[in-house]
């Protein structure tokens, strides 16, 4: 084996790969459109966490979130009972790319780490809580991913694409990333919700970090190679909430005076290693192959009952499939929106506005909601024109007589609904 391989480690691999099939779902999501690929929140736990009330008064997902997410919480909870916050320290794409922007700063020779004072970081770090339940009440409350056009993480997966709706998510993103080559984890340790939600789980986590001090000779250099910036060398035992777990203290003393212990039994890195292939990396290599496993509905516009929900179309969604889904003829969308007569109709609603330079009523770039307020005006008329007042079709009927149900108030001898 190369000797650069030999110094890697599990959770390197780990990061790596997580950071490489998250980008290539998103990328797919991106090409594909959501009618072929799901996007990429229904690969996150945290849309489990925002989605867990909704499903549990309502009997419903929220957007973009189906059994996927709550899949991952699942397995991400074991380990995080058993192991620490594992998903922080292993799967995070996010956290991964902090770490590796921090390495680039140290090679770039910006060595020391830039700290908030050590009162301010001990509040900071609480805040991330307050984020995680807001988050929480209003996904609830709004029945929607409030948090998702903030999210640095759901705008890196974007790639540029939506940055209007999603400003403030990009800055943040732009944010985290610059202060991430002078400092660890910024975003991890102080506003992540997610990060926040596996800290209350770490609190009864069986795993804790147990120091020898008898052994140990005070280098710092735990201090110094921790990503979520604690104070282990004077520590005996470190089972903060907010130790991700990643176990870089225990790799590099000089000394090993530092040792994981579940339930107070000490086990080697070895055996850790062993427990992350089998409560974590196992399952999440298997689930997408159990029936159980969905990232999307069936349709994102036909609701469970058969109608027609126009607030779920999306930009990703192609012309052709609205058409199709909604049986709203593509004359229509060419008559109210403008659309020329060889449109292509396997464009996202998205690329449509863009590609032909259309504008609508109010002089913007023709999006989404413009389709769905055709969509709506068109389903109105159609339930109109087939109401139970003039249940045969019929509205030009010569006398009331000759419909079974005919109101016509204005004596016009035509069906009031057809006017």
């Amino acid at each position: 084996m190369p000797k650069i391989f030999s110094k890697l480690s599990l959770r390197f691999f780990a990061q790596f790969a997580v950071v490489a099939v998250v980008v290539s779902l998103a990328l797919i999501h991106q090409k594909l459109g959501i009618e072929k690929a799901a996007p990429i929140d229904a690969y996150c736990p945290f849309g489990a966490v925002e989605s867990f009330f909704t499903l549990l008064f309502k009997g419903e997902f929220l957007q973009r979130v189906f059994t996927s997410s709550f899949i991952l919480l699942g397995v991400f909870l074991v380990g995080t009972l058993v192991l620490g916050r594992i998903f922080c320290g292993y799967f995070c794409p996010l956290g991964a790319l902090q770490e590796w922007l921090r390495a680039l700063g140290r090679k770039l020779g910006i060595k020391k780490d830039l700290e908030l004072p050590m009162g301010l970081d001990k509040y900071l770090r609480y805040v991330k809580y307050l984020v995680l339940t807001a988050v929480v009440y209003y996904s609830f409350y709004l029945g929607d991913l409030v948090f998702r056009n903030y999210d640095p993480y759901n705008s890196l997966m974007h790639f540029g694409i939506e940055f209007e709706e999603k400003v403030f998510g990009y800055s943040i993103l732009a944010i985290v990333f610059l202060v991430a080559v002078f400092s660890k984890n910024l975003w991890c340790r102080y506003f992540c919700p997610l990060g926040a939600f596996f800290g209350l789980v770490r609190k009864f986590s069986f795993l804790e970090i147990e120091r020898n001090a008898k052994t140990c000779i005070s280098c710092g250099i735990c201090d110094q190679s921790c990503p979520a910036n604690l104070k282990i060398a004077t520590a005996e035992t470190v089972d903060e909430t907010d130790c991700v777990s990643c176990g870089k203290c225990v790799r590099n003393c000089p000394e090993n005076s530092l040792r994981f212990a579940i339930f107070g039994q000490a086990i080697t890195r070895k055996t850790f290693t062993i427990f992350v292939i089998i409560l974590v990396i196992l399952p999440l290599a298997i689930a997408p192959f159990t029936p159980f496993w969905k990232t999307k509905p069936e349709s994102n516009i036909i609701n469970i009952k058969g109608e027609v929900n126009t607030a779920d179309i999306r930009g990703s969604n192609t012309l052709k499939y609205v058409i199709e889904t909604t049986k709203v003829p593509l004359g229509e969308f060419q008559s109210k929106l403008g659309l020329p007569k060889d449109v292509d109709i396997s464009l996202k609603l998205k690329e449509i506005g863009p590609k032909y330079d259309l504008k609508n009523r109010d002089g913007a770039v023709l999006e989404t909601e413009d389709f769905r307020a055709v969509i709506d005006a068109y389903i109105v008329v159609q339930k109109t024109s087939t109401s139970t007042d003039c249940p045969t079709g019929r509205v030009d009927c010569e006398f009331p007589g000759d419909c079974a149900s005919y109101i016509d108030t204005n004596g016009d001898k035509v069906c009031d609904h057809s006017q």
